[in-house]
């Protein structure tokens, strides 16, 4: 019974290592980006396929006889409007990478003088060090969420130190600082 048991788990475990092996070859084989199962499409790349076609076209090789001309416009048009997308993908790429890079990168130590606000933005995270400050209420009377406590402060609320709060829209809502102040802020911040 015993010998039983044992051959079944090394028969699951011997089954589990050849899929997952199998699995990982195939993941492999699928070809690195840049491959040419895998192409990565650079802008000199695409530029490049343009002229070729450009020429093949001027040339009259492309196999029918002359290319007519509205298709050949309806084609630069739809490759600049690719060209375009392109663009503004990779810019968008770069605005989430460089959010993400704030996000990773923790928290940023801010000093604060007396008599200054300090507005969050959406999603952004405060702990208030040192100091005094009060909670300020958003434009459309919404609160300062005190997340340690597990209230939202109301306006004009002392705001305890070492506490984490967060601002859930960019709406005016954030801290007055009473007496000067250090703060650990995540996420976007203005100072006023």
């Amino acid at each position: 019974m015993i010998f039983k048991r044992k051959s079944r788990l090394v028969t699951l475990v011997c089954l589990t290592f050849v899929c997952t092996t199998l699995i990982m070859s195939s993941a492999v084989s699928s070809g690195e980006p840049g491959s040419s199962s895998d192409p990565l499409v650079s802008k000199s790349y695409v530029d490049e396929q343009i002229s070729k076609l450009a020429s093949r076209i001027s040339s009259g090789s492309s196999g029918s006889g002359a290319a007519d001309s509205e298709a050949v416009a309806q084609l630069q048009t739809d490759i600049g409007d690719l060209t375009k997308f392109i663009i503004d993908a990779l810019e968008e790429n770069k605005a989430l990478k460089a959010r993400v890079a704030g996000l990773e990168s923790g928290f940023t130590v801010v000093e604060a003088k007396a008599g200054q606000k300090i507005i969050l933005s959406a999603g952004s995270e405060a702990i208030l060090r040192s100091g005094s400050a009060t909670a300020v209420k958003g434009s459309n009377g919404d609160l300062l969420i005190d997340v340690s406590a597990g209230v939202d402060l109301k306006d004009g609320a002392n705001i305890p130190l070492q506490h984490i709060l967060i601002s859930s829209r960019a709406d005016g809502r954030g801290l007055a600082v009473k007496s000067n102040s250090y703060l650990l802020i995540r996420g976007g911040y203005t100072v006023q």
